[in-house]
């Protein structure tokens, strides 16, 4: 009897408080991209890009000469890693951006680009962002030299045979410089988006002083990388 009453005392006690926690109403679901906003983004792509160099004769393997024609642009394959500045805030407007560019030119020249920078990202619609950004630049320009260079000591005699353990010298050359760029990035779900990028790039002095003729002198031969450029990419955001 007395479990009865006891039992009987909790219901009436609870009974006006249980509505007030049927009528409340459960908590509205988060968007997936509020629940999970992106703090790492990996691209890869390809472009185009400005870069200059006159005709010139270089030197190849067992002392031929070759002709190496004049260039006014190159395609390159470009990636970069971007970084949310703002993690954990819920925002995705500041980045970090590290750009890479390797130019497809085969074994003549060869160019190396990084672009460091720092980009701020516009809302256009729920899936696309206007991108405006300023970066540095630095550009490894080298050359083959004609020379040849060992990995592993010759075993004696006689020329050596030109093989896996041997490689061209290359004559390298840094520059420097920065630019600015503007990027559309459509987000297609919430781990993968494409990207469309353009910019110039001022660097402050040309790759030049290659040796590559003893008959024309030290400054025959110089590299510009100065110029517009522009890139489409494919990325995941992490």
């Amino acid at each position: 009897m007395r479990t009865s009453l006891y039992g009987l005392g909790l219901l009436m006690a609870w009974g006006p408080v249980s509505p007030a926690f049927a009528d409340t109403p459960p908590p509205p679901p988060e968007p997936e991209q509020e629940r999970r906003i992106p703090q790492v983004a990996v691209d890869v792509g390809g472009g185009w890009g400005r870069m200059q160099h006159p005709t010139t004769d270089i030197p190849g393997l067992r002392n031929e000469v070759r002709t190496m024609g004049a260039r006014a642009n190159a395609v390159r394959l470009a990636g970069g890693i971007h970084f949310n500045m703002v993690r954990g805030s819920g925002r995705t407007d500041w980045w970090w951006t590290n750009g890479v560019d390797w130019y497809l030119l085969g074994d003549d020249v060869q160019v190396l680009a990084l672009r460091p920078g720092l980009e701020k990202r516009l809302a256009l619609t729920d899936s696309l962002s206007l991108g405006v950004s300023l970066f540095g630049a630095a550009s490894e320009v080298s050359l083959a030299t004609g020379r040849i260079s060992a990995n592993i000591p010759g075993t004696g005699g006689g020329d050596p045979v030109i093989d896996g353990r041997y490689f061209q010298a290359r004559s390298r050359k840094w520059i420097f410089g920065g630019g600015t760029g503007a990027a559309l990035q459509y987000q297609l779900n919430r781990w993968f988006h494409t990207r469309m990028q353009v910019g110039y790039t001022q660097f402050v002095s040309q790759a030049k002083n290659f040796q590559v003729s003893p008959v024309k002198g030290p400054d025959s031969f110089s590299v510009s990388l100065s110029g517009p450029w522009a890139a489409a990419y494919v990325g995941v955001g992490l």
